[in-house]
């Protein structure tokens, strides 16, 4: 299976990760009215499949029993390591600068990128001084 998720599934993944209380198929494509059942329906399933989503109950909906989803506890971590699969994929064909240098330009908001700057900042000093004690 094809761990790579394309735009729709993403923005599934998104919606149900951000919301407040499990959604079903029907309340996706209600937010998102140009979604269809074609193509909820495959994009749950491989979602499912990823372990990045699981069943948080059955509830009625009109006369109907539907499935509610929510993300699964490891969804975070599992995200975490398709991006570094994808991290050291991309390393062996363009350097490590580049590729950070392209995730700040991707962020157009300069606030979020003065924190993340920071942030990267606090982690460098934190592995080099780790890898320092290893010496």
């Amino acid at each position: 299976m094809n761990k790579y998720l394309n735009p729709k599934e993403y923005n599934i993944l998104n919606m149900i990760f951000h919301s407040e209380e499990p959604l079903s198929a029907s309340q996706l494509i209600k937010i998102q009215p140009e979604l269809t059942v074609n193509i909820v329906q495959p994009a749950i399933r491989k979602l499912l499949k990823l372990k990045l989503i699981e069943v948080a109950d059955i509830s009625i909906d009109g006369n109907v029993l539907a499935r509610r989803f929510q993300s699964t506890a490891d969804a975070p971590d599992i995200i975490e390591k398709m991006f570094m699969d994808d991290y050291l994929r991309f390393k062996r064909l363009i350097s490590g600068q580049s590729l950070f240098s392209a995730l700040l330009r991707a962020d157009h908001r300069p606030n979020d990128a003065q924190n993340e700057i920071a942030e990267l900042e606090q982690l460098l000093d934190e592995y080099k001084k780790k890898t320092d004690k290893n010496r």
